[in-house]
């Protein structure tokens, strides 16, 4: 409801205003924001651990050894990630091992790409669309429901002429890709986005199947090994009824230097949490290391009544 809320007020009031030439405009704009304002930005630098010494979070290290030093560290991994894996070996902070009681991993999705002739789609057919066949119980089950987005339909340039790009996703948990051979993986992978076109040739387009001229289907697993998300997840859901905002972690940890950043942080899936995980965290650290203003008791106060409450949530 929270992230429905924000899509409404920002995308939508006044209009709904997408980025032309696709939400990957997004990530390109604050890319070249960083490089004008004199950072670095490294590609193909994987972070295999966080650097900790005497407590404090100093610095990372890379995959091919190479160590880089900070006074603030930002994790953009999931919460999972920094302390299961970039963390490994350290001892889980009392906050972290809450939020894990309380929070659990959303499943992630089976994303279908695809190109498409134009002729297949109606003339005033829609951006997004929902498929759910049957009744509200199967909303939540694996390939139960299908999110379809075709963003050719607002911005052209972004396929060949005479054609549309079709982004098809749903539902779906890394277990029922664990332990295939590759050949299984592969026809599995087949197989499923078959039966999921198939369903929306049925529904909305008929001879979709025919008109398709480039197909690539993504697991979680894929998600998993190029987004490197723990189990490919996208982001945590209460284990049972939430108290509210405040049960999230934000941006703050129990260690000292070390910030987290992302929709694991931040109620919501997607861009939208991301974004505004990123300006909290932005703000946070700004204020801890004296860009800007902050009354050190009331702050203090603040974050340990954060604190308490994430212990009841």
């Amino acid at each position: 409801m929270i992230n429905a809320s924000m899509v409404l007020c920002d995308r939508h009031f006044g209009g709904i205003n997408y980025p032309v030439g696709g939400v990957g405009g997004i990530a390109k704009s604050l890319a070249k924001g960083l490089l004008d304002q004199g950072s670095e930005i490294l590609y193909k630098a994987n972070v295999k651990s966080i650097i900790i010494e005497h407590g404090k979070a100093v610095g990372v290290r890379l995959s091919d050894g190479r160590e880089f030093f900070a006074k603030t560290i930002i994790s953009n991994a999931t919460r999972w990630d920094t302390f299961g894996k970039l963390l490994k070996g350290e001892d889980l902070p009392k906050e972290e091992e809450n939020f894990q009681k309380v929070y659990v991993k959303a499943p992630s999705f089976l994303s279908i790409h695809m190109g498409v002739k134009a002729e297949v789609l109606p003339p005033d057919t829609d951006c997004h669309h929902f498929v759910l066949e049957n009744d509200w119980t199967s909303l939540e089950e694996p390939y139960g429901s299908i999110f379809l987005s075709i963003p050719t339909v607002l911005d052209s340039s972004l396929a060949p002429e005479g054609h549309h790009i079709l982004h098809i996703f749903t539902t779906s948990s890394i277990e029922d890709w664990k332990e295939l051979p590759q050949k299984d993986y592969e026809a599995k992978k087949e197989l499923v986005a078959d039966k999921i076109i198939s369903r929306l040739e049925k529904k909305l387009f008929p001879g979709l199947k025919s008109s398709i001229v480039f197909k690539e289907v993504g697991t979680p697993k894929t998600h998993r090994r190029y987004l490197a998300r723990d189990n490919g997840t996208y982001g945590p859901m209460p284990r049972r009824t939430p108290k509210g905002l405040l049960g999230m972690p934000f941006n703050t940890t129990a260690i000292d230097g070390l910030y987290c950043v992302g929709d694991s942080c931040f109620p919501g899936q997607g861009v939208i949490a991301v974004a505004f995980s990123g300006v909290m965290c932005a703000h946070r650290v700004a204020a801890d290391i004296g860009i800007e203003k902050k009354s050190p008791i009331l702050d203090a106060a603040l974050l340990q009544l954060l604190g308490w409450l994430r212990t009841l949530a």
